[in-house]
């Protein structure tokens, strides 16, 4: 948690520093192009905190696009406003859409400390290589602007933000209509796993998630002879009515959201199938003998 409450202040402190950058550097940037590096720019801010927040919160996604939208717009705002009131509103939209894709992106990797720290890192490296791409307009920004103001014709302006908005429109509407098909937490998800060892109780101790993407990891190695304590923390993505069930251990027991907590006693080698009844989800626990062996 640390590491994701640290990667949000680092965002917002670059936001931040492009604010001041943009204010200090107006006057030498191109108009054209510097309304292209503050929408760019704002839409890589919204599609990192998008992406940050759904992992954060267990891929609630009502409440991570608001969050996420909610800084996009503010940050979008900021990072246009030195360039006109045009440029700010396409830095809102444009926020706004990277925001949507960074939640539905970030929700399609399993939580982990590392797809946080990638996250962070690549924003940070894609935030600066756009801004330097800014920097090289520096010099020809006054010729630009000198052009523009010996009575050429001005285009209409209005088509970007109606284009815009319509795809803001339209990935919104897409993201809260399908956004239970989405295979939430599916990349990076874990496979396999070997229980630990509590020694001082004599007993093997594994924690199995489960999320609306299914069991991780789907299957859990112990060994026989010892006592198994299972641990099944159902996420709150992961629906309501949910029943564990095993025909092979011979039980059938409700799951809340949180951590359920089952002991089995004596476990014999072999390979037992449990499965999740109202949506079809399966994992398997595999005993072996001390040689190793599955009977």
């Amino acid at each position: 948690m640390l590491l994701n409450i640290g990667s949000f202040i680092l965002i917002g402190l670059i936001t931040g520093y492009h604010v001041y950058y943009l204010f200090h550097r107006k006057a030498m940037l191109a108009g054209t192009a510097g309304a292209v590096v503050a929408s760019v720019l704002s839409g890589l801010s919204g599609l990192a905190c998008g992406a940050l927040v759904v992992q954060s919160f267990d891929y609630v996604l009502i409440v991570s696009l608001g969050i996420a939208s909610l800084f996009a717009i503010i940050a979008g705002f900021l990072n246009g406003l030195p360039l006109g009131v045009q440029t700010a509103i396409h830095g809102m939209l444009s926020g706004t859409l990277g925001a949507m894709f960074g939640v539905v992106l970030g929700s399609l990797f399993f939580p982990s400390k590392l797809v946080v720290l990638g996250i962070t890192v690549v924003f940070i490296l894609c935030f600066f290589f756009t801004q330097k791409m800014g920097d090289s307009r520096l010099h020809v920004g006054s010729l630009k602007k000198k052009k523009a103001q010996k009575g050429s014709k001005r285009k209409p302006v209005g088509i970007s933000t109606i284009v815009l908005a319509a795809c803001v429109v339209l990935t919104a509407g897409y993201i809260l209509s399908s956004g239970d098909q989405l295979r939430l937490g599916a990349i990076g998800m874990p496979q396999f796993q070997v229980a630990a060892v509590d020694e001082e109780n004599d007993l093997q101790v594994a924690t199995m998630e489960l999320t609306a993407s299914g069991f991780s990891p789907k299957t859990t190695e112990f060994k026989a002879g010892s006592m198994i304590k299972a641990i099944f923390k159902v996420s709150r993505n992961a629906g309501s009515g949910l029943r564990l069930v095993s025909k092979d251990l011979n039980f059938s027991a409700d799951l809340k959201p949180g951590e359920n907590i089952f002991v089995l006693n004596n476990p014999q080698p072999g390979t037992y199938e449990i499965v999740e009844s109202t949506k079809g989800y399966k994992c398997n626990f595999t005993v072996k003998d001390f040689d190793g062996a599955v009977k």
